[in-house]
């Protein structure tokens, strides 16, 4: 893909996902900025360790993304396909290193209730480097093997990627004036955001 076709898809892509400013956090800024449900996910290119990767996120207010559904996924890959093509992979906020062969999501969830492992890879993991998988705690999605997650050792120097961060959507809140006796009072309301709703492969972001 030339030059000029991928600066185009990239716009077209921002275009179609890109977050309304006043949905996210500011310091986040707005290029690669995206908005899924109630969260906004921010991209980071580069060559970063995992355990690097989720101190950024943190450092930021969020923490590595948490991909609990299809749609999400199926979101990611919509966004992420085509983006830079030096890019082989992004960091995702799993790992099992606290229990071997036992996944589960940064946030602290007892279990997944959705993944998108390649074959040989997390629960059912036969290692790269290491014959075991033993030191393979972290989870990768890898845009060559069809956005599937794999698992790689955490800070070692070989496995240095992309990732992508979480972050809650700002609360708006709107004021009501109500006129009592005594002059008036503001009450203010917290708006909150509809849950995640999966989209399918095709499905306009709202």
């Amino acid at each position: 893909m030339d030059t000029l076709k991928l600066c185009l898809l990239s716009f077209l892509i921002h275009a179609a996902y890109g977050a309304p400013a006043d949905e996210c956090p500011h310091n986040l800024g707005k290029s690669d900025l995206y908005s899924y449900g109630n969260f906004c996910l921010k991209v980071h290119y580069g060559n970063y360790d995992w355990v690097d990767a989720r101190h950024r996120c943190q450092k930021e207010g969020g923490d590595l993304i948490q991909i609990r559904d299809s749609g999400m996924q199926q979101f990611l890959q919509r966004v992420l396909s085509g983006q830079r093509s030096e890019d082989t992979g992004f960091w995702i906020g799993a790992s099992d290193s606290e229990s071997e062969s036992h996944w589960k999501w940064v946030a602290g969830d007892p279990k997944m209730t959705y993944s998108h492992w390649s074959s040989g890879q997390g629960p059912s993991q036969s290692g790269f480097l290491f014959s075991d998988g033993g030191h393979e705690d972290c989870a990768l999605m890898k845009i060559h093997d069809g956005f599937r997650w794999h698992d790689y050792e955490c800070s070692l120097f070989l496995y240095h990627y992309s990732f992508i961060c979480q972050h809650d959507k700002l609360v708006h809140s709107h004021t009501h004036h109500t006129n009592g006796q005594h002059g008036s009072t503001t009450v203010f309301i917290p708006q909150t955001f509809p849950d995640t709703t999966p989209l399918s492969t095709d499905a306009p972001i709202p």
